[in-house]
């Protein structure tokens, strides 16, 4: 029963971290001043570390583990490339186009791990395909 409500805080978590970081590449796009604001950063990092928390402890509850479980090892891999697409996209590129392309990339990467964590497949296309 517990895995249940831990998936059920992750998967919120998830919506919650891409609706937000949507919101937030919208508002730098537009060049709105909230996106800059001490609260934006606070919740996102507030959702962030329940997020990764919940992740733990899916892991471990399952006794699935990155570099043991391939595609939780991918989901690992894409979630740090997703944090510094999202580095350069909200904060690191000079230009808005550039900020653009990163934001793009970024929602992505979260498909890919979407995708790979609903198929637990490291290549997920491959399920869809058959």
């Amino acid at each position: 029963m517990i895995y249940y409500w831990i998936k059920t805080l992750h998967i919120s978590a998830v919506i919650f971290t891409v609706g937000f970081f949507t919101l937030r590449l919208f508002w730098m796009i537009n060049r709105s001043g909230l996106v800059n604001r001490a609260w934006v950063r606070r919740l996102s990092q507030f959702n962030d570390t329940l997020l990764l928390i919940a992740g733990i402890s899916l892991a471990l509850l399952s006794q699935q583990y990155p570099f043991v479980a391939p595609w939780l090892t991918a989901k690992l891999i894409a979630l740090l490339v997703y944090i510094i697409l999202g580095m350069y996209a909200l904060k690191w590129a000079k230009s808005r186009r550039n900020r653009i392309y990163f934001g793009l990339l970024s929602l992505l990467c979260v498909g890919y791990i979407i995708s790979v964590a609903l198929t637990r497949q490291v290549q997920p296309w491959h399920y869809f395909m058959q």
